[in-house]
């Protein structure tokens, strides 16, 4: 099975000086940028265009619940015009839903401190319960918003995810990945029903080779995310603070990975990295090995 990985469009966030999680100035669930919504007319065409080529297997497409990647997964089904988009309440970006800059005292929010990148004054985050599915479907009208998220996603009595909490959560959507690329899993489970008894003996004798293959996906998603997901596929063990190597993701930007069942342990290949050229050069943003780095440093969010 492929999966294409999308970073959402440039947030109002991701613009800017400093997007980590300690600073007043960040939304909780912001829009996009100017860049932003550039960046999403070059995806529509793109997959508009390759819809019948190296999209032509994808048959589903999961989005995060945060407003910046519902806006891009729109994007990306109007090119693709499948249908089958929806929100997976796991692939939201590290932090989670809160008002304001985190303050002290860690992922829990915690006593107010000074930003030294702003030079200001911060108080603890207030959690928001992020949008629930009558916003989410104005957002994006199409999409299939499960039943739990109908009043929100986020438990606001978390305060702040800590990236230990985000590498768990990517744990559980990476084994979620593997069970659909088994072909007995995913947001929406597949049941064959066998009725005759002379079907039943063939399926128990078909060989791997013959099954029926599995539709490829598009998953929307943030940088952060993707970074902690990519490297608990390929196996990179799990470390918090700086890190010794990055996933850089480009706003807009589209990796593919290749996850191999065939075998007695499961394979993940990278096929296609951070290809941005369906985006013009003056219209590219994020991506950088320092934003990602101080995320992990300092717990910000991208």
């Amino acid at each position: 099975m492929r999966v294409f990985i999308v970073r959402h469009a440039q947030s109002e966030n991701n613009a800017l000086l400093s997007p980590n999680l300690d600073n007043p100035s960040r939304q909780s669930d912001p829009s996009l940028t100017k860049k932003g919504w550039t960046q999403c007319a070059n995806l529509t065409k793109c997959f508009t265009t390759e819809a019948n080529g190296r999209y032509k297997r994808v048959n589903e497409m999961w989005t995060s619940p945060m407003k910046r990647c519902l806006l891009t997964a729109k994007a990306v089904g109007d090119g693709l015009r499948t249908g089958n988009a929806r929100v997976n309440g796991e692939i939201f970006e590290h932090g989670g839903c809160f008002e304001g800059g985190r303050g002290g005292g860690g992922g829990k929010g915690g006593d107010a401190k000074t930003s030294a990148n702003e030079n200001k004054t911060t108080a603890a985050a207030t959690g928001r319960p992020g949008m629930g599915r009558d916003e989410m479907k104005q957002v994006f009208p199409d999409v299939i918003v499960p039943e739990a998220l109908k009043n929100g996603w986020w438990d606001t009595k978390r305060g702040v995810e800590t990236v230990p909490e985000a590498q768990a959560r990517a744990e559980r959507v990476a084994e979620l990945l593997w069970k659909r690329a088994r072909g007995s899993g995913g947001l929406k489970e597949k049941v064959e029903e066998v009725e005759k008894e002379e079907e039943a003996q063939q399926a128990k004798k078909r060989k791997v080779d013959d099954e029926p293959e599995v539709g490829d996906l598009v998953i929307v998603s943030h940088g952060m995310f993707t970074d902690i997901l990519l490297k608990i596929l390929v196996g990179v063990p799990k470390s918090t603070g700086r890190q010794m190597g990055l996933f850089c993701s480009q706003n807009a930007g589209i990796h593919a990975i290749d996850l191999d069942v065939a075998t007695e342990e499961n394979i993940c290949g990278l096929v296609q990295f951070n290809d941005v050229r369906h985006i013009p050069e003056e219209a590219r943003t994020g991506g950088s090995v320092f934003g990602l780095d101080e995320c992990y440093v300092s717990e910000g969010s991208a």
